[in-house]
């Protein structure tokens, strides 16, 4: 296909252009008119504004709840750490808490570390939930492609290669 041939179509599809705006705005209008009588449009638009309103004032309201919530955590949480940490022996608390849970937190580490490896290793190597079956792309030279995405939809595999051909 040409230059030349190309232009034309895409000028016939221009063409149509008009006719599918004015199908869609009578499509439109005819929704518009099942969802907002003309005879109650006016008062059915601010119902709707007002249900709008509402939602706003009861997603304002819960939005301060769950600030003065947080405002309210934050400082329960600093009363909590000023009574375990008191201000004098602050430094000695912290290094002692930190020798007591540093054998947690790197056999913690190590079991999590162990765990994605093995994980990973069983998804890759082991396992067939993740596998794709694949296949030799028609007309891309050796080229892979998952089978499933080929074999939904035929046509739009060759439609895009063609396009790509362009």
């Amino acid at each position: 296909m040409g230059g030349e041939s190309i232009m034309k179509v895409v000028m016939e599809k221009l063409k149509e252009l008009p006719v599918l705006l004015e199908n869609f705005r009578g499509f439109l209008a005819e929704e518009v008119e099942k969802v907002f009588p003309a005879d109650s449009r006016e008062e059915k638009i601010r119902q709707w504004i007002q249900v709008g309103e509402s939602i706003m004032k009861v997603v304002m309201e819960k939005l301060k709840e769950l600030l003065l919530l947080l405002k309210n955590f934050g400082g329960f949480l600093v009363e909590e750490l000023e009574k375990v940490f008191p201000a004098g022996s602050r430094e000695e608390k912290v290094r002692q808490w930190v020798q007591v849970g540093k054998p947690f937190l790197i056999h913690g580490l190590a079991i999590f570390l162990l765990y994605s490896c093995l994980s990973c290793c069983f998804r890759c190597c082991c396992g067939r939930r993740g596998v794709v079956k694949m296949m030799k792309a028609p007309g891309r030279g050796g080229h892979r492609i998952p089978r499933a995405g080929f074999q939904s939809d035929p046509s739009a595999y060759f439609r895009a290669l063609h396009a790509d051909r362009r």
